[in-house]
């Protein structure tokens, strides 16, 4: 029996690791696992607080029906909100003014800045960077110093595009665009795809940057012209960025809008310029029917969702890399 005991606490043999060493070992291993999240776990904690916990909260209030009053509880009312949301006639126009301004985003996302940084791409010296400098400038100003500026512009009265047109013998009396739904969601275009354009361009010069010139050297020696290494060479190595910023300007056009509508128009006249975000909005805040404003963002948040895998299987496909 003492024989048993004294084995027992017997020191390990020599050449094997003690049982205390094999749980360092392990928790080392386990450490080392978890030393990338530790890092990562700010992000992720913002991220479950600003982004998740608010997702979650609106699928929870997509099937209720509340009004944010306090004192109020929400109330389950199952799939009423969306049949509501589908039958709510300004929210269908919604959809159609949310595709005329995303198609419409299109030439000042892409084809615009596209040109305009493979011309600036083709300078030399400090013009470049101040030509640059000139198109980004839209993009850091305030929406309400923006729509402040272009409200003077298009004011009905003294406004400086109905005093030119005038002039000009275009007009005979002033117009209040705005308040005018032939021209109204063509201005919100018109000041938001304006906005965008130094955006596109910086990104598109930053790409046109990383394309080596032995590419252009080599077509020109071939007997190739501007045109046909832009068309040969240009666009194939932009397609990437080209895609990238398709894939933007098609998911975020509709929250690019949204202020210089809220500021400018209201969605009016009529609904002629709002679209589905400015309709989310106003299920929510004007008309109190948070149920509602979630039905209508869980629905947008699936659409969006199935556009943005489809483009990136589409990037994946078209994109050419030289690499």
């Amino acid at each position: 029996m003492n024989q048993v005991i004294e084995n027992s606490y017997a020191p390990p043999l020599k050449g094997q690791p003690s049982l205390t060493g094999k749980r360092k070992g392990q928790l080392l291993k386990t450490l080392r696992r978890l030393k990338p999240f530790l890092y990562l776990s700010p992000a992720l904690l913002l991220l479950a607080v600003w982004m998740y916990k608010p997702l979650l909260s609106t699928f929870y209030l997509a099937f209720h029906k509340w009004s944010m009053v306090p004192g109020t509880e929400p109330v389950f009312v199952g799939w009423t909100n969306f049949t509501r949301l589908l039958a709510n006639k300004s929210f269908s126009d919604s959809i159609g003014h949310t595709v005329f301004y995303t198609i419409g985003l299109l030439p000042f996302s892409i084809v615009i800045p596209v040109l305009l940084a493979t011309v600036t791409h083709q300078m030399t010296g400090a013009m470049k960077n101040v030509y640059r400098a000139l198109f980004f400038i839209p993009m850091i100003l305030a929406p309400v110093s923006v729509s402040a500026i272009w409200r003077w512009l298009f004011h009905p009265s003294n406004g400086l595009v109905n005093q030119v047109l005038i002039q000009a013998g275009l007009l005979r009396e002033p117009i209040a665009f705005f308040s005018d739904p032939d021209f109204a969601k063509w201005i919100i275009l018109l000041i938001t795809g304006w906005k965008m354009i130094g955006f596109s361009t910086l990104m598109f010069s930053a790409a046109l940057t990383s394309i080596n010139r032995e590419y252009y050297e080599a077509a020109s020696q071939d007997g190739a012209g501007r045109f046909a290494q832009f068309r040969h060479v240009t666009v194939p190595l932009l397609s990437p960025m080209i895609l990238f910023m398709l894939t933007m300007s098609i998911l975020f056009s509709s929250q690019w809008t949204f202020a210089y509508i809220d500021i400018l128009t209201g969605g009016g006249p009529y609904g002629s310029s709002s679209n589905i975000y400015y309709e989310m909005y106003k299920f929510g805040f004007s008309n109190l029917n948070v149920g509602l404003s979630s039905a209508a963002s869980m629905t947008f948040f699936l659409v969006f969702g199935l556009i943005a895998l489809a483009l990136t299987g589409l990037s994946r496909k078209y994109s050419f890399y030289d690499n």
